[in-house]
């Protein structure tokens, strides 16, 4: 009786368990096949990555010599950095809407 009473109550924490990791995990992102948009996606980001790539890298380096100029400031750095952080690639779902397109990090 003590070994059904020890299985039962294993298999009813296990269950306990099993649901609260199975309503912590986050809603799976349903994407829809479009071909349009993802090549109209693909299309753009060939000349937006070169562009963004550019653009990052100004940040960067001015972000950087503002640190350096104020002595270590990261406040400094990072208002420089935030201007320059934005979307990095563009995606099908940018184009439906549904994601949003941010040049800079500034909201």
């Amino acid at each position: 009786m003590n070994i059904g009473r020890q299985t039962a109550a294993a298999l009813l924490l296990a269950a306990l368990l099993g649901t609260t990791a199975a309503a912590q995990e986050p809603t799976p992102v349903v994407r829809t096949h479009n071909p349009g948009y993802a090549a109209t996606a693909a299309l753009l980001n060939i000349g937006f990555i070169p562009l963004r790539f550019a653009v990052t890298a100004v940040g960067g380096v001015l972000g950087g010599f503002t640190g350096f100029i104020t002595m270590g400031d990261h406040t400094a750095a990072d208002g420089i950095w935030a201007f320059f952080d934005g979307s990095q690639v563009i995606t099908p779902e940018m184009l439906q809407g549904t994601e949003e397109f941010r040049w800079t990090g500034l909201r």
